[in-house]
């Protein structure tokens, strides 16, 4: 054991050392060096006196061992004396047979690595948070390895997990599940005021703001092309979605329009009302206005149809 008077540390080595929060096991015996890191130069003094320091059997195959922080406070003690201090411990400890372990920060980096390529062409910010992860996730031996098994394609939103484990040979030997939420920020085009139904978009009717796609769930306007009606409203600062939208039709229902009646050797022109919205080549209801006979015509500019 040593003491405090025997290793010069007492009432200043507090925070000399790192105990891990999840300690993977490979020998029969749990050691200091097992589950300590020295933070520092002055700890790394010390470190070769009191690394092998025995503390716990360790755990069988397949078997998991917690220990809270006064446990593991306790047997310090016992084993280091006043150098128990100088340790920095976690509210508990994991022990479990293996060769690797797995930790919050490992699980995190294979998700962004996973995650990341298949949805930074989304948008402009990419931001992974609120992990749910099976952490911690022991290895039994050095050649196994974890991935990510595809649930389905990761988008902006809660994403579902399952990490595999295969083993040497590429067999799978554990699973796990877990999820993590993705903020995609990117800039769209949003309603300046609010659009109602029938209005045509106008330059000054559109501003561009970020938005988080994880919270869009319909295809949003690119804010090109057009002209564009609004076939249903939306209120200021909204995303501007393709599905409220519709082209600008080349006559609109109610507008004056030249009916045009072509025979083999006689043109007539006579006013007419539209009934029905319509494009060009469009065959629409039109009302004429001298025998107010409704007849369909197609449309051929924004003030002309015809009846051939």
């Amino acid at each position: 054991m040593i003491t405090g008077s025997d290793s010069g540390m007492a009432g200043s080595s507090e925070g000399l050392f790192w105990i891990d929060e999840h300690v993977a096991i490979s020998g029969d015996v749990i050691t200091f060096g097992d589950i300590a890191t020295p933070r520092n130069a002055r700890a790394e003094q010390y470190w070769s006196d009191i690394k092998d320091t025995q503390l716990w059997r360790a755990p069988n195959a397949g078997q998991r061992i917690v220990l809270d922080r006064a446990r593991v406070q306790q047997r310090l003690e016992v084993a280091l004396g006043d150098l128990a201090q100088a340790s920095i411990i976690p509210r508990e400890i994991i022990f479990q047979r293996g060769r690797r372990v797995l930790d919050d920060d490992h699980l995190e980096d294979i998700v962004r690595d996973y995650i990341g390529p298949r949805v930074n062409s989304l948008g402009e910010r990419i931001v992974f948070r609120d992990f749910r992860l099976p952490s911690p996730i022991f290895l039994e031996s050095p050649y196994e390895e974890v991935e990510i098994e595809t649930v389905r394609d990761p988008g902006p939103g809660r994403n579902s997990l399952r990490f595999v484990v295969r083993d040497g040979h590429g067999q799978v030997v554990r699973r796990h599940t877990g999820n993590v939420f993705v903020d995609v920020w990117v800039t769209v085009a949003c309603a300046d005021r609010p659009l109602n139904r029938g209005d045509i978009i106008e330059p000054g009717d559109v501003r561009f703001e970020e938005k988080n796609l994880a919270y869009v769930r319909r295809e949003v306007w690119n804010g090109q092309s057009g002209p564009w009606r609004i076939r249903s409203s939306i209120g200021q600062g909204q995303p501007i979605y393709k599905r409220s939208l519709e082209p600008v039709p080349m006559v609109s229902r109610g507008s004056r329009v030249d009916m045009v009646y072509e025979g083999n050797h006689l043109t007539l022109v006579v006013p007419g009302k539209v009934l029905e919205d319509g494009q060009r080549g469009d065959r629409i209801m039109v009302r004429n206005m001298q025998s107010n006979k409704e007849v369909r015509a197609t449309v051929e500019s924004s003030g002309r149809v015809s009846t051939r």
